[in-house]
């Protein structure tokens, strides 16, 4: 566990080692994402962000609001429906045409959903937000990540150290849905995935955080302002304030302590220690964490994963997935 105290100390020292950083926020527009941005915006000095998400006028307020902060950066929104792979595919098409390289890619896009509701492409809508949508951003924007001057870095928002079992027959949701059993897989396969591409692309660290408790407006958007609002009052005296997130997610997201795997053996440049990865060798690329940067990796479940191969069958399906909806995984 790393204090606040400390996250700010470290976050202080990152514009030292780089003035520039290219990053792309998917989900962007509110909550975790909007918080972590605008403290992004802060810690480097000339910063590139694109924001990535459905509300427009949201994104025109962000910008105006980042421009501000950091009048050396540079910040544009994208408009899209990432719940579509189709719009994936179009959003990393645009980013792909302006950048070479890619240092972070941060993604926290889903909602609290108690019924399926599949889009147009066949798949449950907010499946796609917590699970394919982010895989998919990261396959089409691998070789900009891959090709930064500083090790990139890629974090999914969602639900570390919340794994459970799945079933590899029901990777989709197809055969069986529920609240619960969406929340487990969206946890469950995110942390899959995110060792299994660490291994496949040893440059680049991959991190799969739980945010904890944010004072977000989460709760209103899929419950309703009324229910939405009792239950934001029955978690605040547990949660953490917007930019509190945003502090922490910077440290993880732009620490030294998380290197990838072909860094393992490098100290930490933060005096913070190399982190234990979810393989639980030190330094290995692959991080499940709390918000407080602590490892939550459930070793016996991970490591029976690995015996059963749930790794390469879960991102097999995932570019069968691809294939179908898209035509083509290249």
């Amino acid at each position: 566990m790393v204090s606040l105290q400390r996250a700010r100390q470290v976050n202080k020292s990152v514009s030292g080692r780089r003035s520039k950083l290219v990053a792309v926020f998917v989900g962007g527009t509110s909550g975790i994402g909007e918080a972590t941005a605008k403290q992004l915006a802060k810690t480097i000095e000339s910063p590139t962000i694109y924001l990535v998400g459905r509300n427009g006028s949201a994104g025109s307020r962000i910008i105006k609001e980042l421009n501000t902060l950091n009048p050396y950066g540079t910040f544009e929104f994208i408009k899209s429906d990432v719940s579509l792979l189709r719009e994936v595919d179009a959003t990393c098409h645009e980013i792909k045409s302006k950048e070479r390289r890619v240092d972070l890619l941060f993604m926290t896009p889903g909602h609290l959903a108690a019924r399926k509701n599949d889009t147009v492409e066949g798949l449950d809508n907010n499946h796609v937000l917590r699970y394919y949508a982010r895989m998919r951003f990261i396959y089409n924007l691998l070789p900009q990540l891959e090709a930064a001057e500083f090790p990139a870095r890629v974090v999914s928002v969602l639900a570390a150290g919340r794994e459970g079992e799945i079933d590899e027959s029901n990777f989709d949701l197809q055969v069986s849905f529920s609240f619960g059993t969406a929340a487990t897989y969206g946890a469950t396969m995110n942390s899959l995935a995110m060792e299994y591409l660490a291994a496949k692309h040893p440059s680049v660290t991959f991190i799969h955080i739980f945010p904890g408790v944010v004072q977000t407006p989460l709760m209103k958007s899929s419950f309703g302002y009324i229910l939405g609002s009792m239950l934001g009052l029955v978690t605040k005296l547990m949660s953490i304030s917007e930019k509190e997130s945003g502090e922490r997610n910077v440290f993880i997201a732009t620490s030294t302590a998380y290197p990838p795997a072909t860094r393992a053996r490098e100290m930490s440049a933060d005096g913070v220690g190399v982190a234990v990865a979810s393989t639980g060798k030190t330094g290995g690329g692959s991080y499940l964490l709390n918000y407080d940067g602590k490892d939550v990796t459930n070793q016996t479940l991970m490591r029976n994963y690995r015996d059963r191969e749930y790794l390469a069958k879960l991102w097999d399906h995932t570019l069968d997935i691809f294939q179908r909806v898209r035509g083509s995984t290249t």
